[in-house]
């Protein structure tokens, strides 16, 4: 960020800017791009912008705004992802034990797909997300905000460090905001070592567990039901248990009839 001793050096560099496109830089135009850009970047990175678009043969020809500069540092890296790579991030968002590297708008427009997401509906979360994020993409541009980038952690520490790890190597975050989740070398050349002890016991007691073991299964089997019977022996069971019920239906009848006299 820059700061009140930065703003000397600043002017210089509108100046010398200025200087290439033949132009005079006025002190509001130094004070609007200071009231802008300050609380940004630093003046080295300010500088290195510059120069790429000096260099670019496209844009190099017109003197920049504020808005390409903030548009050449997400070029420069660590940038907005588009909305089909931002969709792809953000559905890790949605699992409780991942981590995952996201931009601000990321969380925010997967926060309002969530619902639709938890619906079993993932064309419609999608599709949430991707209006979602790109109304919040459009405002954050049109404010001159870059994008920031953050780890959305999840349960799972082994996830953690993979994703610290790959925030650092993309360059969306700087290693000493993730130094703590970050393995130490210790870690990764000590050599990994089982715990617990590993227990030897005697021929008589190796014996008698093998016995135990054998009678454990045995009671196992005969607590499982045995296997059904085939359907023609089912049917025949079935028509047999009709019949005895029919048979002491008819019974009950014929005793209720005896009872009261009936012919």
């Amino acid at each position: 960020m820059l700061c009140d001793r930065d703003r000397k050096a600043f002017s210089d560099l509108l100046d010398e800017l200025g200087e290439t496109y033949g132009q005079t830089v006025s002190a509001r135009l130094k004070q609007t791009w200071w009231r802008l850009l300050a609380e940004r970047l630093d003046l080295p990175t300010l500088r290195q912008v510059l120069d790429a678009h000096l260099l670019d043969a496209e844009r190099g020809r017109y003197f920049p705004r504020p808005s390409d500069v903030i548009a050449a540092l997400e070029r420069a890296g660590g940038g907005r992802p588009g909305a089909d790579e931002a969709w792809a991030l953000a559905i890790d968002t949605f699992d409780e034990a991942a981590s995952v590297c996201v931009t601000e708008e990321i969380l925010l427009a997967a926060a309002a797909a969530a619902p639709v997401w938890e619906r079993g509906d993932r064309v419609g979360a999608r599709m949430a997300f991707k209006a979602a994020y790109d109304r919040l993409v459009a405002e954050r541009r049109r404010q001159g905000q870059p994008p920031q980038w953050r780890l959305s952690l999840g349960w799972d520490p082994a996830q953690r460090a993979d994703a610290a790890q790959r925030a650092v190597a993309t360059g969306r975050l700087p290693p000493e905001v993730v130094r703590h989740l970050l393995p130490t070398p210790d870690d990764v050349h000590r050599p990994k070592r089982l715990t617990g002890t590993v227990v030897t016991l005697p021929q008589t007691e190796e014996a008698t567990a093998r016995q135990q073991l054998r009678a454990l299964r045995t009671l196992i089997l005969r607590a499982v039901p045995p296997a059904a019977a085939p359907a023609s022996e089912r049917a025949d069971a079935r028509r047999a248990h009709i019949a005895q019920r029919k048979r002491t239906a008819a019974k009950a009848v014929a005793d209720l009839r005896t009872r009261r006299g009936a012919p």
